[in-house]
Formats: structure tokens, sequence, C-alpha cells
């Protein structure tokens, strides 16, 4: 047995099992990269139902100041306690809640997006790292092939 056919296969099996060790690191740091994204997504939707909180109180209070001013000047007109004005300012408070609600349901399935966004993204980081577990596993086992097919090649297995 010559050195130069242990040198061949150990270094046919160094290189697959680097080999499977780069592919490892590679797709931990992309599964890694995925992880972040995902963390970026759940803030983005948090963030999304805070500001869509505040708009929504915001709204809220000038709905309330508009019903107030339509009121005060009914009442001003002498309509104040006409069926008709009471029926007009409830079918305008109606409108502007639905506005409210509208702006709310806009804001939740935005939030909702991206959560799922936030799922679909730590579910292919899930995928990425099983992947990075294989490469490596496929790493050693290409390297132990590849050593002995090299030591076949040197007729060392006899």
């Amino acid at each position: 047995m010559s050195w130069v056919a242990v040198g061949a296969v150990a270094l046919n099996f160094a290189s697959g099992l680097i080999k499977g060790a780069q592919q490892s690191k590679s797709y931990k740091a992309q599964a890694k990269l995925m992880e972040q994204q995902a963390a970026v997504y759940r803030k983005n939707a948090a963030l999304l139902r805070r500001n869509g909180a505040r708009n929504e109180d915001i709204m809220r209070s000038g709905n309330r100041a508009q019903l107030s001013r339509a009121a005060a000047a009914g009442g001003e007109a002498g309509m104040g306690e006409s069926a008709t004005f009471a029926s007009g300012l409830a079918t305008t408070a109606a409108a502007l809640e639905q506005n409210v609600l509208n702006a709310r349901y806009q804001t939740e399935s935005q939030a909702e997006n991206y959560l799922y966004d936030a799922r679909l993204t730590e579910e292919k980081a899930k995928l990425l790292r099983k992947r990075s577990e294989n490469s490596f596993r496929n790493g050693l086992i290409g390297g132990i092939n590849s050593a002995l097919s090299t030591a076949n090649t040197y007729d060392m297995l006899k």
C-alpha cells in the first residue's frame, strides 16, 4: 500500500466531508435569514395593528365631533327634536362607524397577511435546517463513497 494511495483516499474522503459541511453551513445561514425575515413580518403586523388602533381612535373622535356639530346645528335651526333629523343623525353615525370598521378590517387583513408570510417563511427556514442536516450526512456518505472508490482504484480493498 503506497502513501500516495492512502493520501488519495484521505483527500477524497475529506473533500466529500468538506463539501457537505459547506452546504450545511450555507443552508443554516439561509435558514437564519428566513427566521429574521419572519420576525420582521411579525413586527410589521404588530406595528400595523397598533397604528390601526390609533387611527381608529382618531377616526372615532373625529366622528363624535362631527356628529356633535351636526346635532348643535340642528338644534340651532329648531330641528333638534324632529324625527327626520334624529333619523338622519343616526344614519350618519352608522355610516361613520361603518367607515371605522372598514378601516379596521383593512388593517386586520394586512396584519394577517404579514402573519401568514411569517408562518410561511418560518416553514421555509425549517426546511432549510433539514436540508442542512441532510447535506452534511450526504457529504459524509459521498466522502466515504469517494474514498472507497479511490481505494478500489488503487487495489487497496483486496
